[in-house]
């Protein structure tokens, strides 16, 4: 078996089919960002997103995270995939999205990597990051468009301390460092499989269970009940306490100078999180 071989998308298909995954697997060598190859496969070929588009990708030359930060893997190590779809929700429910991939990814990494989430898109191993989510939207241009959403989803399985470069935001792992030293290379098609699997259960969910996949989430959190700086779109910050989940998945914050009968104050976006 070769080192970095590429993901064999038939197998991913087989192991999704016998999940019953509906969504259409595409792969390919190279891209910039696979969220934007998404969607630029779905307008030109909009009847993908009848039953749902997989986008694997082997590298991608601008990948994005959140904040416009890059998100950095090197070729045929990694899994790097994007997931467009009509959700089952309202537009104004998309948040929802973010937190179903969230435990999707939980779901498919633990208990043998006991992944942790820190609010709102990623995914932590040991201290350092392992994965991140990045949710796109295009909105309805009329009432009677659904819309299309793009679930973003980095997951480093293979890399190596060497792959990664000295001035990242945050520290990185792979679940392959994880497992020690030297760990042999994972096969990347069924966490693959498993993943997008367990992102369609969570996605259907989302409509009418939500406050479960927030109980749910709540036991991986890294911030519950931790102390918190928040930068907030405006750039103001907010310090405090995260007490709990609002019901769409917001930070419930008691803040610093608030008295413990005064209400908790609700985070729905921060452009930065910072513990302590």
């Amino acid at each position: 078996m070769k080192e970095h071989s590429s993901l064999d998308h038939a197998e991913i298909g087989r192991l999704a089919a016998q999940e019953g995954l509906p969504w259409k697997i595409i792969g390919l060598d190279h891209c910039q960002s696979t969220n934007e190859e998404a969607i630029t496969l779905i307008r030109n070929d909009p009847g993908l997103l009848d039953r749902g588009l997989v986008l694997f990708s082997e590298w991608q030359g601008n990948g994005r995270g959140r904040r416009g930060s890059r998100w950095i893997s090197p070729r045929s190590r990694d899994l790097l995939v994007s997931i467009a779809m009509h959700p089952p929700l309202s537009p104004d429910r998309w948040t929802r999205l973010t937190h179903a991939a969230a435990l999707a990814l939980c779901h498919t990494l633990r208990p043998e990597y006991p992944v942790t989430v820190k609010w709102p898109n990623d995914i932590y191993l040991s201290k350092a990051k392992v994965a991140g989510i990045l949710v796109e939207s295009i909105t309805p241009s009329v009432s009677t468009d659904c819309g299309i959403a793009v679930i973003g989803i980095g997951l480093n399985v293979n890399s190596m301390p060497e792959d990664y470069p000295e001035n990242l935001d945050a520290p990185a792992t792979s679940l392959r460092m994880h497992a020690g030293e030297h760990p042999s290379r994972l096969q990347r098609e069924p966490i693959a499989a498993s993943l997008i699997c367990a992102l369609h259960r969570t996605v259907l969910r989302s409509r009418e269970d939500f406050p479960a996949i927030l109980d749910e989430l709540k036991p991986f959190s890294n911030l519950l009940g931790q102390r918190v700086t928040l930068t907030l779109p405006d750039g103001a910050t907010q310090s405090g306490l995260v007490k709990d989940f609002g019901p769409e998945g917001e930070l419930l914050l008691q803040t610093d100078d608030a008295t413990q009968e005064a209400p908790l104050l609700s985070i729905a976006s921060a452009d930065h999180v910072r513990r302590g």
